[in-house]
């Protein structure tokens, strides 16, 4: 209910789950530009939403710079054998 009343009240204002909800596609500047302008306001009006945006940013970007790790080759067979068994 109190989403509805957020959504009735406030139009074409983001709501704090939906900022969060949407931060990545955010973040990753894949929304239409009405939306992604919705949300940059209000981040410079939610301290605790503009702390989540760049927490998520700032955890992408240490995830990136950590060095890829390949499987052992044998890693595939061994699941789909697993699975298979698993499936009797």
């Amino acid at each position: 209910m109190i989403g509805l009343l957020n959504k009735l009240f406030h139009r074409g204002d983001a709501d704090c789950n939906e900022v969060r909800k949407l931060s990545s596609d955010y973040l990753d500047e894949d929304l239409a530009p009405t939306k992604r302008s919705v949300i940059q306001a209000h981040l410079s009006n939610c301290g605790p939403c503009r702390a989540f945006v760049d927490t998520l940013a700032s955890t992408i970007g240490l995830l990136s710079r950590i060095p890829k790790v390949s499987a052992p080759s044998a890693f595939h067979d061994s699941v789909m054998d697993r699975i298979k068994q698993e499936k009797k």
